[in-house]
């Protein structure tokens, strides 16, 4: 059976308005996607690692109540990552973090032909577990998976742009597609034109650019395609995980469909047209809510 693989870390948020905790919730960008999938049905496995703390345990029991197989988690004697989310007045959330104090190598799978693999953020540009994560990714293209990336990248200091720069491009080269916000991109390039970033990425290796920003339209570019999608107007109650239930939407499109990396450079508009539309539908869901994911009753009415 095809799988899909999210790679990236857990982190136990804790959500502030107006300076004051108002809830805590088990997240981190590619989690918050392998949670949505999960309640999909989708055979969807987690790659990560989080202490044998209390918070670890309360990981460990949501991810497995919503569908996604644990088998890939690495569990520490320590304590796992924490996060503080404060919103302002727009619903964005700025964070601090509190790392976990181990960082053990993570386990990777036999990935097969067309299963889905998902990576970014820190995670993905780290240097410690840098060179297992990326030969797996090597071989993970050779056995003929599609490979998302999600940059993600927030502030950084300027004497790392270099690196951060080589990094991120290391792993564009071992994608199939990338998707990313107009600020991941404006941080890293100083543009979010989608010409110029195609080009670029395209002598890398990758087939489709997804670009999204807020409230504005997404931007697809591919070989064949370069089109812009209005965003539906939502009461936005949060923005925390709407970029990675976007993605959620875009693995959901591309499964659903039985997009192949023999048959990717053939999806034609209209199939283009649903992915995208599920990605801004999931993405819309989560902002209507204080949760990281799409809602349960979503997911009932989806299906």
């Amino acid at each position: 059976m095809r799988k899909v693989y999210a790679i990236g870390e857990t982190t136990y948020d804790i959500v502030f308005r107006d300076n004051q905790p108002v809830h805590g919730v088990v997240g981190g960008s590619t989690l918050n996607t392998a949670v949505s999938l999960g309640r999909l049905q989708l055979p969807i496995c987690f790659l990560s690692r989080f202490g044998n703390d209390h918070i670890g345990d309360l990981s460990a029991k949501f991810l497995s109540e919503n569908g996604v197989d644990c088998r890939y988690i690495t569990r520490f004697k320590g304590q796992s990552r924490v996060a503080l989310a404060f919103l302002d007045e727009n619903k964005n959330a700025s964070y601090q973090f509190y790392q976990d104090n181990k960082t053990p190598r993570l386990t990777f799978p036999t990935v097969t032909s067309n299963d889905i693999i998902l990576f970014g953020s820190l995670n993905a540009i780290k240097n410690n577990g840098r060179k297992p994560l990326l030969k797996f990714l090597e071989k993970s293209s050779h056995n003929k998976a599609i490979i998302v990336y999600d940059p993600n990248i927030r502030n950084f200091d300027e004497n790392e742009r270099a690196e951060i720069i080589a990094k991120v491009e290391e792993n564009i080269s071992l994608s199939t597609i990338v998707k990313g916000s107009t600020q991941d991109f404006i941080r890293l390039y100083g543009t979010c034109d989608a010409s110029i970033l195609f080009a670029k990425f395209s002598l890398l290796g990758i087939h489709a650019l997804i670009i999204t920003d807020g409230d504005k339209p997404t931007i697809l570019k591919t070989n064949q395609i370069e089109k812009s999608y209005p965003v539906e107007p939502v009461e936005t109650i949060s923005t925390i995980g709407a970029g990675d239930n976007f993605t959620a939407g875009v693995i959901y499109g591309l499964y659903q469909q039985s997009v192949t990396p023999e048959n990717f450079d053939h999806i034609d508009e209209v199939s283009w047209d649903k992915i995208i539309s599920l990605g801004e539908q999931f993405a819309a869901e989560v902002c209507l809510s204080e949760s990281n994911y799409i809602t349960k009753n979503f997911v009932s009415k989806l299906i």
